[in-house]
């Protein structure tokens, strides 16, 4: 095992938010910094296991599965911290001992026969691999024959398809070579890497189509030129400019014609017809000579040049009008033209349109002149770039016309390049068919699968070699391991014996020479711990290395506690020399932490041997409470000093329950969750003191004590707060809440009954109480 660079010591958990059942976590200046000696006491589902797994996290640099997101901080020394964002690579070396680890490295095969038993990660592993490796052989072996008749049913359906393919081509470009499968296969062949770039739309293939099927006889005419007409709209403008803002000089302005312009022009016309006339043409009255002086004053010859020119004007002005029929005629050019074409008849009809909308709004300035020859009239506001955007639009249709010429005039060229496209466009649509694209990808699929299946056989062979050698390097430690176990339940009846199966060398478990079959789950904490403490054995030195220990004497009865005790202190403190040759109680490793829920166990384990580590530490160990303080969170504080006072599990759940008891609204929460599991073991403890009778339980002997109604009432509620749902239960029913408070009034009062012994009890707790106990 390779130790991180640096390995350095844990200080603290500073943060632990959404961590199981650490809500939300954070470290207080009231809690001391981790030491070399760590014990940490709690009762069950209160936490202990899962700060476990968060130190199992820090030496595996992999978050924990149940909740890879949760945020935390840990304090290194030297003020480092590991967040879960910086948790990988692993910045500590940490072995670590509980529930997962058991279940990782225990596994038995075949529950009613004979337990063989594998040890540790890699051998589990590396046997399941064995068989899914032998298994997936013989599927392989069974695939083969059909992949190749897959393969075979594969090619001849692409054969078929090119035959037909080749087949529908020829037919539908009236190829008369030959052109079948062989040559469609080449045709493929120089097709570009790209393909699908000869694919042409629906419509441009219906053009090349079409060209490329054309006869000679049927071959297009050329296209008519076109003429670019002269566009004047300009220099009448110019010309208008001039004549709307003249007024002719006249003699004598007769007001009346001029504020009657249609008048004016009917007596202007009429004025000639009069000439040497003595009446009136019009109403026969008399025309006098003063009357003509007075016209032809008005008529001047200055006005009659001006309506001259104006009537000129506006006749050059309605000749100057573009024809709407510009003779580009999308119909009579080649299909690869007659997009294009359609588009620039388009926007020459906008702008032939526009172009004569403007000559309209000239010509009305100039009538309007003619009417009102004494006013000057405004030049109307034109377009000035449609000239010249007519001017573009007509040489790019004629550029068209003369390349649509160019090519009927090479119409040979033009059919044989036609079909050239037309046909690779065919091709390249058989190429890119989807339904053969898969087809042809399961080819290659089961050509690669073919090819690793002959090969599967000598490499699943070296690599089950090499597996099951691991599985006995794996067992190399039994001798070492019989011994921790035999140790640890002090007794060497359940071993383990080398067994060979199948021709391979596997553990057994013995009790006495025979099959251990229905082991307890004690025997299975101890044989998971002696492993755990062998594997240890990994690490040339413990010394970088932190050990955390989880409850190893879980399902253990008081009979191997010591024993758990005794190999502790063994392996993992050691007497050397300080500096100044005075011999001082180190760890072995570089930091140990064990938890424990075991109240005679946690007074063990006080006792183990630590001096003081650095000159600033009082101590070399470090003592922690862990304990629920909600229905869904729980906390790590120091140790209170009613738990560091009491060396008798029996005067520690006293106070707990004599505490409540003398609250004064029974409402504190951290009370409340504590106490079922307090009165659960107490009473245990004290009906067996009371009544130490073989073969009862705890029911029997309160009955004897309280009746048997009373009896079934208490242990009913102790038996339903007994283990998991306990905290739940507490914060949710609250029936069963209410019912707390009567029964440890009961209990006090059973207590009140043998008066020496409550005395002695109270006498026992109330320091403790009174210094500030749980």
């Amino acid at each position: 095992m390779s130790v991180p660079t640096g390995n350095r010591v844990i200080r603290s958990i500073q943060r632990l938010r959404g961590f199981g059942v650490f809500d939300d976590f954070r470290k207080t200046n009231d809690i001391p910094e981790f030491a070399a000696k760590n014990i940490i006491y709690g009762w069950n589902y209160s936490g202990k296991t899962t700060l476990s797994r968060l130190f199992a996290s820090l030496g595996s640099g992999v978050p924990y599965a149940d909740c890879p997101g949760a945020p935390f901080e840990v304090r290194m020394e030297g003020g480092i911290s590991v967040t879960e964002t910086t948790l990988s690579p692993p910045k500590v070396t940490v072995e670590v001992f509980n529930t997962d680890f058991v279940s990782t490295n225990l596994s038995w095969s075949g529950e009613d026969f004979e337990s063989i038993l594998l040890l540790g990660d890699e051998s589990i592993e590396a046997q399941e691999r064995i068989e899914r490796l032998n298994l997936l052989r013989g599927k392989r072996r069974q695939q083969l024959a059909a992949t190749r008749n897959a393969v075979k049913d594969a090619n001849q359906t692409i054969s078929e398809a090119k035959t037909a393919a080749a087949k529908q081509i020829k037919t539908t470009l009236q190829i008369v070579e030959a052109f079948g499968a062989t040559q469609l296969t080449t045709a493929i062949a120089q097709l570009s890497a790209n393909a699908t770039a000869a694919i042409l739309p629906p419509e441009s293939f219906a053009a090349e189509l079409k060209v490329a099927l054309t006869s000679d006889s049927e071959r297009p005419r050329s296209a008519p030129a076109l003429t670019t007409p002269t566009f004047r709209l300009a220099r009448w403008q110019s010309e208008a400019g001039t004549l709307l803002a003249q007024v002719p000089a006249v003699s004598a302005v007769i007001q009346h014609l001029r504020d009657h312009p249609a008048i004016a022009v009917w007596v202007g016309e009429g004025l000639p017809l009069h000439a040497g006339q003595q009446n009136c043409e019009f109403c026969g009255g008399p025309f006098t000579q003063d009357r003509l002086r007075l016209l032809q004053g008005h008529f001047s010859k200055a006005l009659t040049e001006q309506k001259d020119q104006l009537a000129a004007l506006s006749r050059n002005i309605r000749l100057a009008a573009l024809p709407t029929a510009t003779g580009l005629d999308a119909s009579r050019l080649l299909p690869e033209h007659q997009a294009a074409a359609s588009r620039v008849e388009q926007r020459l009809q906008t702008l032939i349109k526009a172009y004569n909308k403007d000559l309209l709004s000239l010509d009305a300035a100039v009538q309007r002149k003619l009417e009102r020859p004494f006013e000057v009239q405004d030049l109307p506001a034109l377009e000035p770039s449609l000239a010249p955007s007519l001017a573009q639009a007509f040489a790019e249709a004629t550029d068209l016309i003369a390349s649509n010429n160019e090519t009927v005039g090479n119409f040979k060229d033009t059919r044989g390049d036609a079909l050239r496209r037309a046909k690779a466009h065919l091709v390249a649509t058989f190429a890119c068919d989807a339904t053969l694209a898969t087809v042809k990808a399961k080819i290659e699929q089961l050509n690669k699968a073919d090819a690793c299946i002959l090969a599967s056989g000598t490499r699943i062979k070296s690599t089950v070699d090499a597996l099951q050698a691991s599985i006995n390097r794996a067992q190399h430690g039994r001798e070492t391991l019989n011994e921790r176990i035999a140790l640890l339940l002090g007794t060497d009846a359940v071993q383990i014996e080398v067994v060979s199966v199948e021709g391979v060398d596997r553990f057994a478990l013995r009790r006495h020479g025979q099959p251990a079959r229905n082991l307890s789950d004690g025997e299975r904490t101890a044989i998971a711990f002696a492993y755990f403490l062998t594997k240890l054995k990994e690490h040339k030195s413990l010394d970088e290395v932190i050990v955390y220990i989880d409850d190893p004497i879980s399902s253990l009865d008081s009979n191997h506690v010591f024993q758990v005790y005794a190999t502790l202190k063994h392996l993992f403190f050691q007497k050397v020399n300080d500096a100044h040759g005075k011999p001082k109680w180190v760890t072995a490793c570089k930091q140990l932490f064990i938890s424990t829920h075991n109240f005679e166990f946690f007074e063990m384990l006080k006792k183990l041997p630590i001096d003081r580590q650095k000159p600033t530490q009082t101590d070399g160990a470090r003592y922690y409470l862990v304990k629920r303080i909600g229905p869904k969170n729980s906390t790590l504080v120091d140790l209170p000093a009613a738990l560091r006072q009491y060396t008798s599990e029996y005067h520690y759940l006293f106070s707990v329950i004599y505490a409540f008891s003398e609250h004064p609204t029974k409402d504190d929460l951290e009370q409340l969750l504590a106490l079922p599991n307090a009165l659960r073991r107490f009473v245990e403890l004290y009906t067996y003191m009371r009544l130490p009778m073989a073969d009862t339980n705890v029911e029997t002997r309160l009955g004897v004590l309280v009746g048997p109604e009373s009896a079934v009432r208490v242990t009913q509620l102790l038996h339903h707060f007994s283990h998991l749902e306990t905290v739940d239960r507490v914060a949710s029913h609250t029936q069963l809440v209410a019912a707390i408070g009567p029964v440890v009034d009961e209990l006090i009062e059973l207590l009140r009954e043998d008066a020496p012994h409550f005395s002695a009890l109270i006498a026992a707790v109330q320091p403790a109480n009174a210094a500030g106990g749980p």
